[in-house]
């Protein structure tokens, strides 16, 4: 199989033709990589972009608390490491190799000219990347507060909000009050023969029968509300977790910006004040 019938079975180039697929192939250089490789880590500068033939790549980003977070799962068919040579910044992640991987490597000069040259392929670039840009605001947005009653409440069945309503109201005083007056109102009857001979006469066997068949079924009815309970205070945790994640790397964000104030203020101030008062001046600048 050429480079040609290579490109026809990746997305974005499905659309071209089969010269302008020729030419497209004679921009790409081939390479491999065997799994545990990093291919650019976050930060690098960006020479090239990638288009996946064979294989799994994984794009991370380290925050500022440290914690690595996966964006996406790159596999064939997926490009990725165009962002930086548009805007020429530095890479905004790290490409891990997770498995061996062919890839098809197109540096950056020829990019520019390739999208000048097929507005088919930069449309299909741009939706690709419009597509990816959603899963990443998905992604960050689970990492928001959200409300765990919500959360919960979508996963509930019919049979689920039954039993928490049994349990609800077997472990409520009325259901004491109104239990204690069954079995009175039933002593009652089975222990007055005036007017009718007992239907459960003492020791009230038929009873200690219905109440262990009530006792049989209640058990694990509590028993599963219980383990619905339990899962929504692990989900209760998680989303606390997430949320001391996002204040903790927002803070030192905000730390880091009101350290850079201070040593422009320093930076930029009067030659004729002395050390002490330069200092005392940002001192005041900086918050408590």
């Amino acid at each position: 199989m050429d480079d040609r019938d290579i490109l026809s079975n990746v997305p974005i180039f499905a659309s071209l033709d089969e010269k302008s697929r020729t030419e497209v192939a004679r921009l790409f250089t081939c390479c491999d990589y065997k799994a545990g490789e990093i291919l650019f880590r976050q930060g690098d500068p960006a020479g090239a972009m990638y288009l996946i033939l064979d294989g799994e790549v994984v794009m991370s980003m380290a925050s500022r608390a440290g914690q690595e977070i996966v964006l996406a799962t790159m596999r064939r068919g997926d490009f990725f490491g165009e962002l930086a040579m548009l805007d020429g910044s530095p890479r905004s992640a790290t490409a891990n190799i997770m498995r061996h991987t062919k890839l098809l490597r197109l540096q950056s000069e020829d990019f520019t000219d390739l999208l000048g040259h097929q507005p088919k392929l930069a449309v299909a670039m741009l939706a690709s990347i419009a597509a990816r840009l959603r899963n990443t605001s998905a992604l960050f947005a689970r990492h928001a507060a959200r409300n765990v009653n919500e959360e919960i409440d979508r996963k509930y069945s019919f049979a689920d909000r039954v039993a928490d309503h049994v349990a609800k109201f077997g472990g409520s005083w009325w259901f004491i009050a109104l239990f204690g007056l069954v079995i009175a109102i039933w002593m009652v009857l089975n222990g007055a023969q005036v007017f009718f001979a007992p239907f459960d006469p003492f020791p009230y066997i038929f009873l200690n029968l219905v109440l262990n068949v009530i006792c049989a079924v209640q058990a694990p009815i509590i028993m599963m509300s219980q383990n619905r309970q339990s899962a929504k205070d692990r989900l209760a945790a998680d989303i606390d977790y997430q949320l001391n994640l996002k204040l903790e790397t927002q803070l030192q964000e905000l730390h880091l910006k009101v350290d850079e104030l201070i040593k422009q203020s320093a930076s930029s101030a009067p030659a004729s004040l002395d050390g002490d008062e330069v200092l005392h001046r940002t001192q005041e600048t900086k918050p408590n």
